[in-house]
């Protein structure tokens, strides 16, 4: 087994709570999405946003966008003031009991950022973070016994998979965005057909659609393939070979633990070849969660970084 190494300095990039920020940056703080900022900002009501090209400059007060009040809606549910609590991120055994129960695809990610929650099947981490095993301790935001903290200035985002048929074999749009690391539309101009209008481009290998959906199928590197385009500049979509670290949750030895009230390491790392188990993971940079239901067992539900990213593990010192 890989010893941890405790022996890491870590340089944090300060976050300014001043000047201007972009849509994404505005959608954070405020605990909105992307669409509804933007909505905002076409009827008007984000004061002092000017459009710059083909980007919002978005000016802040106090670290938060100035929202004016509309005159016919309900009030807005965004934040006024920025959040002081930090994020948690767990996974609902229940759910992931019953999709195994009954072979369902329910989104089990549970997301609480401040007075918001979502369940997601991907969470994107855009920052630190630290993964957890408590088996004595649950904390008291979630009640559960693993879960991932993130600081509130660390931007969050998930989302839920729409996929038809067998996903062991074919993903939806909004899956291979995230695979590939792009955003919807950038995939709806790749797999379209050639047509008059030029809706698509043809390019992603075997697309179909299927009861208005697509279905995109997955090559032997788990990315769907895309063949290189006769004009322009080369995509920036993620290409095999991806290395990645990987960390994976023993659930075997979570039951274990509470059958026996032990305290045995249930967190995998797998990174460059070797395995590392421990209680507790310092993520140094951006991470992902992913929950794919139809791979089954202890692989469907796991946590990925680039290779780059440091990782620190740390033991309980009471651990058997």
């Amino acid at each position: 087994m890989k010893e941890p190494n405790s022996s890491v300095t870590v340089s944090t990039a300060e976050t300014h709570h001043s000047g201007k920020i972009g849509v994404a940056e505005a959608a954070h703080r405020l605990g909105v999405s992307a669409a509804r900022v933007r909505a905002l900002l076409g009827q008007g009501r984000i004061e002092g946003a000017r459009k710059q090209g083909r980007k919002w400059q978005i000016p802040t007060r106090g670290g938060m966008p100035k929202i004016i009040p509309g005159q016919r809606c309900p009030k807005g549910d965004w934040y006024v003031q920025q959040r002081t609590q930090n994020g948690f991120i767990h996974a609902n055994q229940q759910v992931l009991r019953q999709n195994r129960k009954d072979a369902g695809s329910r989104p089990a990610i549970g997301v609480k950022l401040g007075k918001h929650s979502e369940y997601c099947h991907y969470v994107e981490i855009g920052g630190r973070s630290r993964l957890v095993y408590s088996p004595t301790e649950p904390t008291w935001i979630c009640r559960a016994r693993l879960w991932m903290e993130v600081d509130p200035s660390v931007p969050v985002a998930g989302g839920k998979f729409q996929t038809p048929g067998d996903r062991s074999k074919a993903v939806g749009v909004q899956e291979a965005a995230y695979l590939l690391g792009v955003c919807l539309q950038r995939v709806r101009q790749l797999h379209g057909p050639r047509t008059a209008r030029k809706i698509g481009q043809g390019r992603i290998a075997g697309a179909c659609k299927v009861s208005r959906r697509w279905r995109i199928p997955l090559g032997a590197s788990g990315l769907p393939e895309v063949s290189a385009g006769s004009r322009g500049p080369e995509g920036t979509w993620r290409r095999p070979p991806l290395r990645k670290t990987i960390i994976l949750i023993n659930q075997k030895k979570i039951r274990a633990n509470a059958a026996s009230n032990s305290r045995m390491p249930v967190i995998d790392i797998f990174k460059d070849g070797t395995v590392c188990r421990c209680h507790e993971v310092e993520i140094m940079g951006p991470s992902r969660i992913l929950y794919r239901p139809d791979r089954g067992g202890s692989h469907s539900l796991w946590i990925e970084a680039d290779r780059d990213v440091e990782v620190v593990a740390k033991m309980l010192a009471d651990s058997s």
